[in-house]
């Protein structure tokens, strides 16, 4: 009886395949995605989502964002560790972020478990509760891998999340027939590796020898518990070293994560007209925020080659460039959708004694401890209030046009409402075309201002 059903589901599943009208003949979808919703406190009083804003999103068929919290009702238990801040939102919160009017989240990112599995779930079931698909955690890995699903009268559009930046135990582990699964996030690993001459790494090997820091990894060497290091490479407590020509660094996916993530990509392009995926990183190339790293270059190419008609990256609170990759958009970063990072409402025992303050401080104190009273931190760069929602058009299985709307986030306003998205004025609109233009010129990519303000990508002719 339960192949029969299995049959069955698999029968109807491939009948409404062939059901399903191409999005060449006559239809199309449009896809909008927000940046990363560290949203942890209501809407005050004088705030509402400004009718420009809910449109633009409301246009899309699908219409996607990060979600960059988990939800807490107070009784959750804190991790050890966190993304950075402890993100937490109240369930009281949760209506205003529907207002924003998005019909799925991308979960993984480094504050999915901030506060255990005990939020893990309750977020779970939040979003389940108020009809919100979402992607990237799970109960294990094979549920935080796989794609999650938006319906719509012009097609169906699977999109799944993942994160590059996260604590390894917050991870998903496998489920098979002698381990139940471990419930955590859909993880992409990377190693990065530093390029030195052949001159440079025999001080490096000189260093490792003298400060003895390799010690314990010689005795697992010996022992067989760590392969030896590969011909060329070297291994300095956490550092790999490779001999190169010229000095400097690399990076590259962890090929095992790859895999999965690239065939759940391909699974999810056979059961949907349209697939985006939206990954989190927190790493740059070199010494600059707002060049990608190279594994996560490898990493939106690859989801793409896979059968990924858009990818929107996060992580980094700023804006990234935007490249076209077999004519498919890549955001390798939005930056940020809401920002509320400076407004916690739980400051963990561990959050107060990093920052050097009573372990029963609230969370105020803690904040102000590590922010020296709001002089230093990420709510001091207005970088990080600058975004845009784009907008993806897909006809046929090709993305036919991308716009974008430029918003800004209150910079330098009131704690209330610091943090929360409005259309950009003319000024911060001005900027944002001039970073998205600068960044996005050394992967051919032209931004174009249109009329109202608008900005549309164009990929190299």
């Amino acid at each position: 009886m339960r192949l029969k059903t299995l049959l069955l589901i698999s029968l109807c599943g491939a009948l409404c395949a062939v059901m399903r009208p191409a999005l060449g003949e006559g239809r199309k979808l449009t896809i909008v995605s927000a940046g990363d919703a560290f949203m942890v406190q209501r809407f005050p009083s004088d705030y509402s989502v400004a009718p420009q804003m809910k449109a633009w999103i409301a246009s899309g068929d699908a219409r996607l964002v990060n979600f960059e919290t988990v939800v807490n009702d107070g009784t959750c238990r804190p991790a050890a560790w966190s993304g950075g801040t402890w993100s937490s939102m109240n369930p009281s919160v949760l209506p205003d972020f529907l207002a924003f009017g998005f019909n799925g989240c991308g979960c993984a990112n480094n504050h999915s478990l901030d506060f255990g599995l005990d939020a893990l779930f309750m977020t779970m079931r939040a979003l389940r509760e108020n009809g919100m698909p979402f992607a990237g955690i799970g109960e294990n890995l094979q549920d935080a891998t796989r794609a999650a699903f938006v319906d719509t009268p012009n097609g169906r559009v699977a999109f799944l999340s993942v994160s590059a930046a996260f604590h390894p135990d917050a991870m998903a582990g496998w489920k098979t027939s002698r381990s139940p699964g471990r419930p955590g996030l859909n993880g992409l690993r990377w190693k990065e590796t530093y390029l030195v001459t052949e001159r440079q790494m025999k001080y490096v090997r000189e260093i490792a020898s003298e400060t003895g820091i390799n010690g314990n990894r010689e005795l697992d060497i010996r022992t067989g518990f760590t392969p030896p290091d590969a011909p060329g490479t070297f291994q300095m407590g956490k550092l790999a070293f490779k001999v190169a020509e010229k000095a400097g660094r690399t990076s590259s996916c962890n090929t095992n994560d790859l895999k999965r993530i690239t065939d759940a990509i391909r699974a999810a392009k056979q059961n949907a007209d349209v697939v985006v995926v939206l990954p989190h990183s927190h790493t740059m190339r070199y010494k600059d925020v707002g060049e990608p790293a190279p594994y996560f270059e490898e990493f939106c190419r690859a989801a793409v080659d896979a059968g990924a008609d858009a990818v929107f990256g996060g992580g980094t609170h700023q804006l990234k460039g935007i490249e076209f990759h077999n004519g498919k958009p890549i955001f390798y970063s939005l930056g940020d959708f809401v920002f509320q990072n400076n407004v916690v409402p739980i400051a963990p025992p561990d959050f107060c004694e990093q920052y050097g303050v009573p372990v029963d401080s609230d969370a105020k104190t803690a904040f102000n401890a590590r922010s020296k009273n709001g002089k230093v931190g990420l709510h001091t760069d207005r970088a990080n209030f600058l975004s845009v929602i784009p907008k993806i058009e897909v006809s046929g299985g090709k993305v036919v046009r991308v716009t974008m709307l430029p918003i800004e986030l209150h910079f330098g306003h009131d704690w209330s409402v610091n943090g929360l998205p409005r259309p950009a004025d003319a000024q911060a609109s001005a900027d944002i075309e001039k970073v998205l233009s600068d960044l996005s010129a050394e992967f051919g990519t032209k931004i174009v201002r249109l009329e109202g303000g608008i900005l549309e990508a164009r990929p190299k002719q």
